[in-house]
């Protein structure tokens, strides 16, 4: 089921109709979506040729399997028994065969799929495809769309490498899907605060949520995916990190570190021994482009502070280590009934709380479309204030039209009453509001507020478990 990515398949049709050659990069972290956006596209193309790379083939492996696909493309039964030496030969062959037909009047799309196996983690395939596209595809109405989710090479190799400098025209990373755009894989079946449930626990991953069984519920789909002996989440993380990143293990640490507790780039460095320089960063804007941390910076902070806090951001990452790290002897046993119950009854409602913290700071630019001022959104994070550890504001939002929207977080299965008013008052009378600046207080709850706190008007804005899965904004509810 292909749900959401209007604005992605948008940019890709509207290269695919333009009047040159376009090269386009997609990537992203592993089951985000990435080939099944290309195919979606594809749909109606009349010349649409996707080769995929193997994971751990060699060269003449990757070769003989491009040439095989090729083969069955242009329909030539005897071109899977020519022996191709190289890319350059294969490439000549694909530019005189498939390429060259200039009576089509239409885009030949070149679909290169995990590029990265294609070209076995080295650059000079991309140095090939440097040279083909500048002196023959370039000019003959070619979308070349090379994608991949190793995120260190798509970035050194092909993003920022010297061959493929200024030719790409559209860079594209894919990220999980926003909660209104996940919620159509449950269409009817399931409530809101189940869906909800379930976007906690394994976020906008579309393969995950591929895998959620309609016809049961969150507890049956949680033990079968995550505590049976053979369910597809449980050795998950090695897969991400594996597959992901070449070495999994420097990265798969630094993720470690920041369970359960946030930390500045100056801690990481310390608590890795990683000099806290290029290297470093790097890394950890690799992990922020597959949403597996994040970062946040204080209201009263500008881009550039050295104050940046980082955190897990992957909704599955922090459930895992929550739940499955702990019990992973256990469920590789087999064998347990209703293990998810037996491990989680005393802390989940806890957990869940603190996991709809974290989903609402990441969904921020989500939930202040939903609160009407989506475009004037500068700067969104939780505010502490320091030397005072128990003060926090769960969420601020900087905006560009002067004013500053102070929201409350509150994971309950009741509606909100009046007796929130002294609390979020005492802590909006603690920030220090510029001159000039409006302030703006917001209620993101399960239910929203009861009949008394919606008459006393105390919030100018609320957000619902039904605003989260249906995505309306405040101008379309009324």
């Amino acid at each position: 089921m292909f749900v959401g990515r209007k604005y992605e398949l948008q940019q890709l049709e509207d290269k695919c109709s333009s009047s040159k050659s376009e090269l386009v990069v997609i990537y992203g972290r592993r089951r985000i979506g990435k080939s099944s956006l290309v195919e979606k596209f594809a749909e109606n193309k009349d010349f649409f040729y996707k080769f995929e790379g193997i994971e751990g083939e060699n060269t003449k492996g990757q070769i003989d399997s491009f040439v095989n696909i090729m083969a069955k493309y242009i329909d030539d039964s005897f071109l899977g028994k020519i022996r191709f030496d190289s890319w350059h030969t294969v490439f000549d062959y694909l530019t005189e065969k498939v390429v060259s037909d200039k009576k089509r009047g239409k885009k030949t799309i070149l679909f290169f799929d995990e590029v990265q196996w294609m070209a076995v983690r080295r650059g000079k395939l991309i140095s090939t495809i440097k040279y083909f596209w500048d002196n023959h595809w370039k000019k003959m109405n070619v979308m070349l769309i090379l994608c991949g989710s190793i995120a260190s090479f798509m970035v050194k190799r092909i993003i920022h490498s010297k061959a493929l400098y200024g030719r790409i025209t559209l860079e594209m990373l894919l990220k999980g899907l926003l909660p209104h755009e996940a919620a159509q894989f449950f269409g009817k079946k399931r409530s809101s605060e189940e869906i909800l449930k379930y976007l906690l626990v394994l976020g906008g991953v579309p393969r995950y949520l591929e895998e959620i069984d309609l016809n049961r519920s969150f507890n049956q789909n949680i033990n079968t995916l995550c505590f049976s002996k053979n369910g597809l989440m449980v050795d998950e993380i090695d897969k991400v990190f594996y597959s992901q990143f070449k070495e999994a293990e420097t990265y798969r640490k630094i993720v470690s570190l920041l369970k359960g507790r946030l930390l500045t780039f100056k801690e990481i460095a310390e608590k890795t021994g990683k000099p806290s320089g290029g290297t470093l960063k790097n890394s950890l804007e690799l992990l922020i482009n597959a949403e597996l941390i994040d970062f946040y910076i204080s209201v009263d902070k500008g881009w550039n502070t050295k104050f940046k806090k980082y955190r897990l951001g992957d909704e599955f990452l922090v459930f895992y280590f929550k739940y499955i790290e702990p019990n992973i002897r256990l469920i590789k046993t087999g064998g347990q009934i209703r293990l998810f119950e037996k491990v989680s009854v005393e802390s989940l409602n806890v957990w869940l709380g603190f996991a709809f913290e974290r989903f609402c700071l990441k969904q921020a630019g989500y939930f202040a479309g939903i609160m009407g001022f989506g475009e004037e959104m500068l700067l969104a994070s939780p505010y502490f204030r320091r030397g005072d550890p128990g003060f926090q504001v769960d969420l601020i939002y900087k905006r560009v039209d002067r004013v500053i929207t102070a929201c409350e977080i509150k994971y309950s299965n009741e509606r909100i009453s009046t007796k929130i008013i002294p609390g979020m008052e005492k802590k909006c009378a603690a920030l220090e509001i510029p001159r000039g600046h409006t302030l703006e207080k917001g209620l993101i709850s399960v239910y929203g507020p009861d009949e008394a706190l919606r008459d006393s008007c105390y919030f100018n804005h609320y957000v619902t478990v039904e605003d989260i899965v249906s995505g309306k904004t405040a101008q379309q509810k009324f």
